[in-house]
C-alpha cells in the first residue's frame, strides 16, 4: 500500500513539475516571439515562427511581404511595444502534439503619406476588419493608433523538437487550416 501512495504522489509531482516547465518554456517563447515582432527581428521572428509555415511562403518571401505590409505607398506601420499582458488558454494534446492559444495586447501606429480625408470611417473600419478594441486618430502627424488583443496559435510537436512554435492566428485561420487537419481545427474550436 505504501508503495502505491509514494508512486502515485511521484508520478503526480512528476506531472505538475513537467507542466509547469511547459508553462514557463511557453511564457518564454512568447515573449520572444512578441518581441521579435514589435522589432522586426527577422531571424528570432524565423526562429520563433512553426516551420511548415515555411513549406507554404518561403523566409524570403515573407520577408518582402512584411517590408510590403510595413511600407509602401500608402502608409507606414510601425509595431508599438506594450505590456503584452498574455494570457493563456488551456494547453490541449492532439495527435501526438500540444497547442495553446496565446491572447495578447497588440499596439500599432499606421501613418498615412497623404492627408486623412475621412478619418472617422476609417477609424470604422479599423475597428470592424481588424477586431481592433480602440482605434484613435492623430491629425497633426496622420496616424492611427490601432489597439487590440490579438492570438498567437503555439504548437510544440516531433517537427519542432517539442519547443514551442507559433502562428498568428487571422480571422479565417487560413495558414492554420493549410498545416494541419480538420480534427485539429475543431479541437481547438478555429
Amino acid at each position: 500500500m505504501k508503495a502505491k501512495i509514494v508512486f502515485l504522489t511521484l508520478f503526480l509531482f512528476q506531472t505538475i513539475s513537467l507542466f509547469a516547465q511547459d508553462i514557463a518554456s511557453l511564457k518564454a517563447e512568447a515573449l520572444k516571439s512578441y518581441k521579435a515582432s514589435v522589432n522586426m527581428n527577422f531571424e528570432d521572428i524565423f526562429e520563433t515562427t512553426y516551420p511548415k509555415v515555411f513549406d507554404i511562403v518561403s523566409q524570403e518571401q515573407m520577408k518582402t511581404m512584411f517590408g510590403q505590409m510595413m511600407e509602401n505607398e500608402q502608409f507606414s506601420i510601425k509595431l508599438v511595444e506594450v505590456e503584452p499582458d498574455f494570457s493563456y488558454g488551456e494547453i490541449k494534446k492532439i495527435e501526438a502534439k500540444s497547442f495553446c492559444l496565446v491572447n495578447y495586447n497588440n499596439v500599432m501606429a499606421m501613418k498615412f503619406k497623404q492627408p486623412m480625408e475621412d478619418a472617422e470611417s476609417m477609424i470604422d473600419i479599423f475597428k470592424s476588419s481588424m477586431g481592433a478594441d480602440k482605434v484613435s486618430y492623430d491629425k497633426l502627424t496622420n496616424t492611427f493608433r490601432i489597439e487590440m488583443r490579438s492570438t498567437l496559435i503555439a504548437v510544440s510537436d516531433d517537427l519542432t523538437k517539442n519547443k514551442w512554435k507559433f502562428l498568428n492566428k487571422d480571422k479565417e485561420n487560413k495558414m492554420f487550416s493549410m498545416i494541419f487537419n480538420d480534427k485539429i481545427v475543431k479541437a481547438l474550436g478555429l
